[in-house]
């Protein structure tokens, strides 16, 4: 009896594992794929044109680029009492699948020409076909997936996200 047991307690064991590594290869080649498309559109030829970005409370501008009449890139930069925001959106059917994030904290930049850099901070967001984030890399290079703190960030994302994005994100 005890042998059957050992057998069963094995088998399963076996199974659960097959499982778990048949969802990572599952996630890691969603991944990938968003990856090669986004290496993709940066080799790609694009048209760019640039937009002041009114709305900020310090100013920004935005740069959208297009291949022929097809929305491929906007890059944002956002200016702030104490901060800078740079940020890459990566666009596929008028949705966005992968996002960058660069803020960089400085002392006061309204009265200081040339700011202390107090720190730079860089984050990744990977989204599915369908809009749902997938992927999350925090700002100390931490992965996260299905997890309680992804749910919290893409909330947060889409609560702020800046007005440019319309029905993207």
């Amino acid at each position: 009896m005890k042998k059957i047991m050992n057998f069963v307690l094995i088998v399963l064991c076996f199974f659960s594992f097959n499982i778990f590594v048949n969802a990572a290869a599952k996630a890691n080649s969603a991944i990938q794929e968003i990856r090669n498309e986004k290496n993709r559109t940066d080799k790609e030829k694009l048209t760019v044109r640039k937009k002041e970005l009114d709305d900020e409370p310090m100013g920004g501008e935005a740069s959208y680029y297009y291949k022929g009449n097809v929305l491929k890139k906007i890059v944002s930069t956002r200016y702030f009492e104490t901060a800078e925001e740079y940020r890459e959106y990566y666009i596929k059917n008028n949705k966005v699948y992968f996002m960058y994030e660069k803020l960089m904290t400085t002392e006061h930049t309204i009265w200081t020409e040339n700011p202390k850099v107090l720190g730079i901070y860089e984050t990744r967001y990977y989204f599915d076909s369908n809009g749902k984030m997938v992927r999350y890399v925090d700002k100390n290079g931490k992965i996260h997936e299905n997890d309680m703190e992804i749910k919290k960030v893409d909330k947060e994302l889409r609560k702020y996200k800046p007005n440019f994005l319309g029905n993207m994100l």
